[in-house]
């Protein structure tokens, strides 16, 4: 009577689907800058393309029509924020790190200014119209995005520029 002996267990499958996981769960070759930036210039992109659709109003001087079309804006304007913001941070230096930190205090800033600009074109208070505006084109937002590589958030005519 031979050895009995236990059934062998084949374990390069389980081993190749384990190590598969592994390397696809940490990315691979990892998320770096310019990953970051094409997710960025693709929210860009997409939400100026949705701004582009909503007709302006034909005249400034009628704050029920700039009101209406703010209202249209800046939930638009708040979505690309909150999707540029709930992207995965690159690892980076300090000075990009730093950057892109100033870079999401200027788009929340922006945002604000959208609605405070919205508020004041649904009172009809050309006060606060003329203010926010100014906070508008004052803004760094298109430059710091430029600068970090982010170029469809930075271009004239983007939704927060």
């Amino acid at each position: 009577m031979g050895v009995l002996r236990k059934p062998r267990v084949r374990r390069w499958p389980a081993l190749a689907i384990l190590l598969t996981a592994l390397l696809t769960g940490c990315g691979g070759a990892g998320y770096s800058k310019s990953d970051f930036i094409a997710q960025a210039n693709a929210i860009c992109t997409n939400t100026l393309r949705q701004t582009r659709a909503i007709a302006p109003p034909t005249s400034t001087v009628q704050p029920g029509a700039m009101a209406a079309y703010l209202g249209r804006l800046v939930p638009l304007v708040q979505s690309e924020a909150d999707q540029l913001r709930n992207l995965k941070r690159p690892p980076g230096d300090a000075r990009d790190r730093l950057m892109l930190s100033q870079y999401f205090v200027a788009l929340g800033q922006v945002v604000s200014a959208y609605r405070a600009f919205e508020a004041a074109a649904r009172s009809g208070d050309s006060d606060a119209i003329a203010s926010a505006e100014a906070t508008l084109r004052a803004s760094p937002v298109a430059a710091l995005a430029t600068a970090y590589g982010i170029r469809s958030c930075g271009t004239p005519g983007a939704t927060v520029a």
